[in-house]
C-alpha cells in the first residue's frame, strides 16, 4: 500500500509497503531418472497451499517448451501441446504420463505451480530424465584362450553394442571385481546414422596359480545402464600346467624329462585368499 507523510515544512517522498503471502510452498517434482525406450513415464508434481489460497495453474516444460497445462478454473482444464506425447486419460492435476518414449525426449522436465490471485505466487522445480535404448544382445567376450599357465598374460575384450547411452562395463574373476588398473579403456564408438554407441573394455592380467579353483578360472563381463539394463557373459579358462613324464631304455638308464600340457585337477587354496595385487596375484 502507498503512503505519504508530511510536516509543515517538510514533504517526504511516497514509500511502499509490501505484504507478501507465502501461501504456496513445498513444491516437489518426481521425474524418473531413466526409462526404457517405448515405455511410459509418470511425472509427479506435489505442492501445498494455505487455506486462503487457490491453485491457478500447473505447467510442465521439457527444456523451455511447455507441453502440458492444467488450469482448474478453465474449461477444458487440461491443455496438451506438441512437445511430447501425453496420455490424456491418465494425466491430471498432479500427474502427467508421457507414452511411447523415444530417445529424443530425454532432457530436463520442469513443473511450474502458480497460486491464484491476489498473490500469483509461482514456484518451478525440475528433474532430468534419460530414455534408454538397451543393447540388442548380451555383451560378448573376445580375444581369450581356453587355457593359460601361471605367468601368462591374459588379454581380452568385452563389447556391448548399439545402445544409448553406452553401457557401463565391468570385469570379475571368480566373481571378484578386477580393479580398474588392469582395465584397458576404449572410447565408445558411435554410429553416425542411428546415434547408438558401442562400449569396449579390455583387461590385461598376469595369470597366477591362485586365480584357478580346481584348475578353472571364471571371467565375467557385466554390462549395465542405470537400473534399466543388466546383462552379463562368462568365459571359463582351464589351468595349463606341465606334467613330467619319464621315458628311457629297458635298462632304466638315460632318462629324459619331457613336459606335456594338461589340466590340473588338484585341490587349491581357499578362494578367500584370492585377490589381485600390483603383480597380478
Amino acid at each position: 500500500r502507498i503512503a505519504s507523510l508530511s510536516k509543515s515544512n517538510e514533504i517526504l517522498l511516497p514509500f511502499f509497503f509490501a505484504e507478501i503471502s507465502v501461501g504456496l510452498r513445498n513444491v516437489r517434482v518426481t521425474v524418473p531418472t531413466a526409462v526404457r525406450k517405448g515405455d511410459s513415464a509418470h511425472l509427479f508434481c506435489d505442492y501445498e497451499l494455505e487455506d486462503k489460497e487457490r491453485l491457478y495453474s500447473i505447467k510442465w516444460y521439457k527444456g523451455k517448451r511447455e507441453f502440458y497445462r492444467y488450469t482448474p478454473q478453465e474449461k477444458p482444464s487440461m491443455k496438451v501441446f506438441t512437445a511430447v506425447d501425453v496420455e490424456r486419460s491418465l494425466s491430471n492435476e498432479s500427474n502427467v504420463v508421457i507414452k511411447a518414449l523415444e530417445t529424443n525426449v530425454s532432457g530436463k522436465y520442469s513443473c511450474e505451480v502458480s497460486a491464484d490471485a491476489p498473490s500469483f505466487h509461482t514456484i518451478i522445480v525440475s528433474g532430468d530424465m534419460e530414455v534408454i535404448e538397451p543393447p540388442p544382445e548380451k555383451p560378448s567376450i573376445t580375444g581369450l584362450q581356453g587355457r593359460y599357465r601361471p605367468g601368462d598374460i591374459l588379454r581380452g575384450n568385452c563389447t556391448s553394442i548399439n545402445s544409448k547411452p553406452p553401457a557401463n562395463l565391468t570385469w570379475t574373476i571368480n566373481d571378484i571385481p578386477i580393479i580398474p588398473q588392469y582395465y584397458k579403456q576404449y572410447r565408445p564408438i558411435k554410429d553416425t546414422h542411428t546415434g547408438l554407441e558401442t562400449s569396449i573394455l579390455g583387461i590385461n592380467i598376469l595369470v597366477a596359480h591362485a586365480h584357478f579353483i580346481k584348475g578353472k578360472l571364471k571371467l565375467k563381463c557385466q554390462a549395465t545402464i542405470h537400473q534399466i539394463y543388466d546383462e552379463s557373459s562368462e568365459w571359463y579358462v582351464e589351468e595349463d600346467r606341465p606334467r613330467i613324464l619319464a621315458t628311457g631304455s629297458s635298462s632304466g638308464h638315460n632318462l629324459n624329462q619331457i613336459y606335456q600340457h594338461s589340466v590340473y585337477d588338484g585341490e587349491l587354496p581357499d578362494q578367500s585368499d584370492m585377490y589381485l595385487t600390483v603383480n597380478g596375484y
